[in-house]
């Protein structure tokens, strides 16, 4: 687990496979150790919204683009895989019950489609499309979902345009912590492990 210092404030991130039902139990591990004043996760606040539903038991209809049901499929031969993820729903559900507060970090969905445009070009579009039949064929040779998911990563990263995509998306996130990091002492964030990195050197660099 990562803990960052960010003035008298304490940011952990712990490992989480985004997807996996085993994560659930890392998830509630990670909280009961911390105790945080602030749960943050990596949705944007229409999704949190969405997932509240959710947890109150209201039916959702979840649409995965081509390239979220192969990456659930390829993660499923590591263990079962659910929609929504199990790691942000198990952190709801703990801050609820112990009446602590949950702050989405990513981009809301008006930001994000400005971004999108900025960064992923038509032939980016394009090519990416055509890189779906590949995907479905490719083997990704990792032993555990940790090497699975940063192999995955990798390869959604070749193009350009979803690379500087998620750049932005970590350092929107970033920026979002330590803005939360000013009123809440100890903050346990629940990201997806290939994005823990670039947030957290995001975090130091925007903490200076």
């Amino acid at each position: 687990m990562k803990k960052i210092q960010v003035g008298t404030s304490k940011i952990y991130i712990p490992n989480i496979i985004n997807g996996l039902t085993t994560e659930s139990s890392k998830v509630k591990k990670a909280y009961n150790n911390i105790k945080p004043d602030l749960v943050t996760i990596q949705t944007s606040e229409e999704e949190l919204s969405g997932l509240k539903q959710v947890v109150e038991g209201v039916e959702h209809e979840h649409f995965l683009s081509n390239y979220e049901e192969i990456y659930a499929r390829k993660l499923a031969s590591f263990g079962e895989v659910k929609v929504p993820p199990p790691c942000y729903e198990t952190a709801l559900k703990l801050c609820q019950e112990n009446d602590v507060p949950i702050a989405a970090i990513d981009m809301d969905d008006m930001l994000f489609a400005d971004v999108f445009c900025e960064s992923v070009s038509g032939w980016d579009l394009f090519r990416h499309s055509l890189r779906v039949g590949r995907l479905k064929r490719k083997r990704f040779r990792a032993k555990t979902p940790e090497e699975f998911v940063i192999k995955w990563d990798r390869e959604i990263s070749k193009l350009k345009g979803f690379r500087n995509l998620e750049k932005k998306r970590e350092e929107h996130m970033a920026r979002e912590l330590v803005r939360l990091a000013k009123d809440h002492r100890r903050i346990l964030c629940i990201i997806e492990m290939q994005r823990a990195e670039g947030v957290s050197q995001k975090i130091l660099e925007g903490s200076k």
